[in-house]
């Protein structure tokens, strides 16, 4: 018998052209930079939205002015202050870092979900834009015109 006609199946050459195709595809097409981090200024808002969320939760009503607030997150045990992810020092989630004033909090409002109102905002911002935490949990940045919008 003759091997005329019979091709061999060479698997390491298919593992040749196969490999930098696999490696091509798993890292994709964008950078390897990863995610952004949040600006301190939106993450300070986000966590005073977890603590402002944590007592309208617990009180089934928002809390009435800041001295409230600030003392239920004093009286919040370790375990219930990681479970809100909010840190140790809860001063310095009440101020922007961006303008170095404190948010505008909505008190005596209630979260509701069902909503989408603003519950806090920076005062000044940057560069016409402010965080606002909604009360559908998010925060985003907005210029006055839809901020005015959603405080209504």
């Amino acid at each position: 018998m003759t091997a005329v006609g019979r091709r061999h199946f060479c698997p390491w050459l298919l593992a040749g052209i196969a490999a930098p195709f696999l490696c091509w595809s798993s890292t994709g097409c964008g950078s390897s930079a990863g995610v952004a981090p949040k600006p301190e200024a939106q993450d300070r808002i986000n966590k005073l939205l977890r603590l402002y969320t944590a007592y309208s939760d617990k009180n089934r009503k928002g809390p009435p002015n800041e001295e409230a607030l600030r003392a239920f997150g004093q009286k919040l045990t370790p375990a219930e202050r990681e479970a809100n992810l909010l840190p140790d020092d809860l001063d310095s989630i009440f101020t922007s870092p961006r303008d170095n004033q404190k948010f505008e909090v909505q008190y005596n409002l209630r979260i509701d979900p069902g909503q989408n109102r603003a519950v806090a905002w920076e005062a000044v911002g940057k560069d016409g834009r402010r965080f606002v935490a909604l009360t559908i949990g998010y925060v985003e940045e907005y210029d006055d015109q839809t901020l005015a919008e959603h405080k209504k």
